[in-house]
């Protein structure tokens, strides 16, 4: 054999580009894969801990509750430890939270919807102050801060909850789908609330900011006390309305069986709407609201 022959270059095939182009991709899907399990291990994690963690605050601090109103129960919650989650969080463990809570316990008690609604809204009240500061040491301006979005289902609930958007704050859009008892939105900041469903007596009692629309229909004292931010309600309304209101915008799309005579005094420098009609303003009534009035249209 000649020594050229041991001298030969040796042939290598190359695989095709396309080839290799999907072995890479392949690889990076795998890798996608695993860090998608990973995440979704670590965040079902953090779920049921908080969920474990508002369980027992609950238990610890439930007690005792049945004399004592909002005022006192909301600081009560406030001041708790309660967990710090991130925001993108907050929709599945509130949802989670009222799906495991023992309803059975509770049974027949007095005001559980009144101190549970408040307890939810401290938490996440609590989570979206934090998230808000946690951005404003970023940097970022008041307008460039996303707002976060809680879908809470409480449809299916064994009580239908008050108070649920307590002093809701700024970036806070809380929908909620099924129906909710009295003071939806009381003391409401910013934010929104939408209620895919009905509401019950005083809806955004004493709201300063923000705005509420309920697609369903609100009984008794719909915008009690209002003093800004703006209250849409596309059913109807039952009696009293806008009784002690001074500010912000109320405006009802279908019936109300009763306004409160407080709602036309000159003390309310807010706008209502009613039927697609303005028909107060700036502590006045508008042209189309006098002549609705003179002609006892109004209720």
């Amino acid at each position: 054999m000649s020594k050229n022959s041991f001298e030969q270059p040796i042939k290598r095939e190359e695989p095709p580009i396309e080839e290799m182009e999907k072995k890479l991709d392949k690889a990076e899907k795998m890798v996608e894969e695993v860090e998608g399990r990973w995440k979704d291990e670590i965040e079902e994690f953090e779920i049921e801990k908080s969920v474990k963690e508002l369980k027992k605050l609950w238990e610890e601090n439930e007690a005792g509750l049945e004399l004592k109103d909002s005022i006192t129960v909301f600081p009560l919650f406030s001041s708790l430890p309660l967990p710090e989650i991130p925001p993108f969080l907050l929709e599945r463990t509130s949802n989670k939270f009222l799906r495991e809570f023992d309803w059975k316990k509770f049974k027949g008690r007095k005001y559980l919807n009144t101190d549970l609604g408040l307890f939810l809204s401290a938490f996440l009240n609590k989570n979206i102050e934090r998230y808000i500061l946690s951005q404003k040491r970023k940097e970022f301006k008041e307008g460039q801060i996303k707002p976060i979005e809680v879908h809470l289902n409480v449809k299916e609930l064994p009580v239908v909850l008050k108070y649920l958007g307590y002093r809701n704050p700024k970036k806070l859009y809380l929908i909620i789908k099924g129906d909710v008892g009295g003071w939806t939105g009381n003391k409401m900041k910013g934010g929104e609330i939408i209620v895919k469903g009905n509401c019950n007596d005083s809806t955004g009692f004493g709201i300063q900011g923000g705005e509420i629309t309920i697609k369903g229909n609100c009984a008794d004292y719909t915008g009690l006390g209002m003093q800004g931010g703006k209250i849409i309600v596309k059913g109807n309304c039952r009696y009293d309305t806008g009784r002690y209101m001074q500010g912000g915008e109320l405006n009802i799309k279908g019936e109300v069986e009763s306004f409160d005579k407080s709602a036309f005094s000159s003390n309310n420098q807010g706008t209502i709407i009613w039927k697609n009609t303005k028909i107060w303003e700036n502590g006045n009534w508008t042209k189309e609201g006098k002549e609705m009035w003179e002609r006892r249209e109004i209720p």
